[in-house]
């Protein structure tokens, strides 16, 4: 990595740790360039703003979470067994990044994010919104609006996350019946019932 590789990269670590400790809207840029061991100069350097800085660092971590959920699509697999390894991604970036879940849960409404980060945001909902649909047309996924599903899911998946962090502690087997219930959710097979 190049030096100034390095030092966006810095600047992007110091900035989710800081604006986790204290929030975006309470962080001083010069806490975060402290923090990342450069002057406030240099950071404005790499970002022109604030608001520039939390956009990189949404987006950032937008694309993370992305690109580890788009890896779990297989064109041959099951659409229960597709949920199944994404929703297993989905809670090990929760746990393996819990600054950057936290950080893209409680910012994703702000009104700083611009075109860029509402896009990358909207993307992952619109993967989630068309595996549904597709879902229901492979007759795998029960009927109902495909945005209405996602976010039944999607809130047990963050009530989960969130349980974790305040210390639930939960199994491999918890786990796997917490997976079994939300994809139930979904499941056309629980509509029946």
């Amino acid at each position: 990595m190049t030096r100034a590789g390095g030092t966006r990269a810095a600047l992007l670590d110091a900035a989710l740790a800081v604006f986790n400790e204290r929030t975006y809207g309470d962080t001083p840029v010069a806490e975060v360039a402290e923090r990342a061991g450069v002057s406030v100069g240099t950071l404005y350097r790499y970002f022109p703003s604030k608001e520039a800085l939390g956009n990189a660092v949404y987006r950032l971590w937008k694309q993370r979470l992305g690109e580890r959920l788009a890896a779990e699509r297989s064109a041959d697999a099951s659409y229960a067994s597709t949920f199944a390894a994404m929703f297993r991604t989905f809670v090990g970036f929760a746990a393996d990044h819990p600054e950057a879940f936290a950080f893209l849960e409680l910012q994703q409404h702000e009104g700083y994010l611009d075109v860029d980060s509402r896009t990358a945001s909207t993307s992952i909902d619109q993967t989630a919104v068309d595996f549904v649909a597709q879902g229901q047309k492979a007759g795998e996924i029960r009927a109902g609006d495909p945005q209405m599903l996602v976010a039944l899911v999607y809130g047990a998946l963050v009530g989960l996350v969130k349980a974790r962090r305040a210390g639930l502690r939960l199994t491999d087997a918890d786990l796997a019946a917490a997976q079994a219930a939300t994809w139930a959710l979904l499941d056309v097979r629980s509509e029946a019932e």
